[in-house]
């Protein structure tokens, strides 16, 4: 794993509009689609995590519905 790629993000959720820290996984590789529970409201995202070449995640977050 690289130790200089992010692996957390401070999203918004689009259910609830709370604040949300989630747990980034760079080993999972430069491109990630998955399903998340909101840890406030419990709604399902779908995040798309996006590594770009200087380390940085580019963390997008939709109603998983």
């Amino acid at each position: 794993m690289d130790a200089t790629r992010d692996d957390e993000a401070h999203i918004t959720c689009p259910y609830c509009g709370e604040p949300v820290v989630i747990t980034l996984d760079p080993a999972g590789g430069g491109r990630q689609d998955y399903v998340e529970d909101c840890a406030i409201c419990c709604q399902p995202w779908t995040v798309q995590v996006r590594y770009l070449d200087d380390g940085s995640a580019s963390v997008q977050v939709d109603p998983g519905d």
